[in-house]
């Protein structure tokens, strides 16, 4: 296994900040089926076991977007194709109040809205009807492949679902969705996701969780039999936060990169499961159910469900791996000549062409493209510089404007062959700012 680290301690020291921590004065009052439902999974979590030795439900976070276009029906299928055992998505209102699935507050980073309704371009999400949404690319910035996919509506991937695996939904952004949590209630009753049943995998049929407590206590108050789960993130809240957690929610969401396996244990102690921060490199899979997590969130549910039954994680690898980067050049990342950049290495004893092999980083908005004519020599490195500079034989430059690779926290860069497939996948932790 390659070491996928810039040797930062995975200590609360290098945590990112965590933005939302639950106020111990203002949680909201347990209701007794909240409070059952928590006693229950205490139970559940005293008797489990940890790391590899136990299922792990595989959570598709935004269904399969380093594959497809996130949070489309072409990525919930790919998902489902890749044996996801729960499907993710973000729930916001329309204007006209249909529910619909998308991450961002706005349309633009996902669909061609500056193009249909360029005076709207920066618009909420719930500023546009559903009909108006339904005018709009959602697959053409992903790839054009998949021009034409629509925003989904969460009824229409119930249904393309089947009964195939569970749903966790988040509440996005409630305060510019009012009622947005009552509308989904009302449409999983509709459909029979009503209480806390677990599918063949060990998860919950449905659960729901979000940053925003009052949401999910709206929620709870039209079915408090369904879970639900407070999304902070990053570092692991304290006892007190978890103890208060643990009277009205089932789970809580950390960050495997700052968090330890004592960390997940308090959280067990208090009776609470624990959802990750979305992880995709096989080393930082592994640390997660090392860690003891509860499920296993991602963004590439194949490599997950491999690193978690003790597969080849990587078996479609031919030759060319990550083998470093270099995030944070001193002065300018995108400095000419002297840009940030990913190494990657020809691990065989072949000249292999990579022309027409991509990056992506591990927001999946940005493709870099590699230039015709690349080839990487036997145990070589080729370095793909973002910014712009001369070409050489070993340094290829993008000649992109901005730089994305994160300097802050770390980030994971995917290699894609030109047939689309993932090769390598490799992420790394930033060192403390000084």
């Amino acid at each position: 296994m390659r070491v996928r680290s810039l040797a930062v301690p995975l200590t609360a020291a290098t945590a990112v900040v965590l933005t939302s921590l639950v106020a111990v004065d203002s949680a909201p009052t347990p209701t007794a089926d909240a409070a059952e439902a928590a006693a229950e999974v205490a139970a559940e979590v005293a008797g489990r076991g940890g790391g590899h030795h136990r299922e792990v439900p595989v959570v598709a976070h935004r269904g399969a977007p380093r594959h497809a276009p996130e949070e489309t029906a072409a990525a919930y299928r790919e998902a489902l194709a890749q044996g996801a055992e729960v499907l993710e998505g973000d729930v916001q209102l329309t204007a006209d109040g249909e529910l619909v699935l998308v991450h961002d507050d706005t349309l633009e980073r996902t669909t061609n809205v500056e193009e249909v309704f360029p005076e709207r371009a920066g618009a909420d999400v719930g500023a546009f009807t559903l009909a108006e949404i339904r005018r709009l690319d959602a697959g053409s910035w992903h790839r054009e492949e998949y021009a034409g996919e629509r925003v989904p509506t969460v009824e229409e991937i119930l249904r393309l679902n089947r009964g195939r695996a569970a749903f966790t939904f988040e509440l996005k952004a409630p305060e510019k969705s009012p009622g947005v949590a009552t509308k989904l209630a009302e449409l999983l009753d509709e459909y029979g996701y009503d209480d806390d049943s677990t599918t063949r995998s060990g998860a919950f049929r449905v659960m729901v969780h979000s940053r925003d407590q009052d949401a999910l206590r709206e929620f709870g108050s039209v079915l408090p039999d369904v879970p639900l789960a407070y999304l902070t993130g990053g570092a692991m809240l304290g006892d007190e936060e978890l103890a208060e957690l643990a009277e009205w929610t089932v789970g809580v969401f950390a960050d495997p990169r700052v968090t330890s396996a004592a960390d997940v244990e308090r959280a067990h102690d208090a009776g609470l499961l624990v959802y990750n921060d979305p992880v995709d490199s096989p080393e930082q899979l592994a640390m997660t159910l090392d860690q003891g997590y509860d499920y296993l969130v991602t963004n590439l549910t194949d490599t997950a469900r491999r690193v978690r039954d003790g597969r080849d994680p990587e078996p479609r690898a031919a030759g060319v791996v990550v083998d470093h980067v270099y995030p944070n050049p001193s002065g300018d990342d995108m400095r000419p000549e002297e840009s940030e950049y990913v190494a990657l290495r020809n691990t065989t004893n072949r000249p292999i062409d990579v022309s027409g092999h991509y990056l992506r980083d591990g927001a999946g908005n940005v493709r870099v493209i590699i230039g015709d004519g690349y080839v990487v020599q036997p145990g070589s490195l080729l370095r793909v510089h973002i910014g712009s500079g001369a070409n050489t034989a070993t340094d290829f430059h993008a000649g992109l404007e901005t730089a994305i690779l994160n300097n802050t926290v770390g980030d994971t860069i995917q290699y894609y062959n030109e047939r689309h497939v993932i090769e390598d996948v490799y992420s790394y932790i930033a060192p403390p700012v000084a």
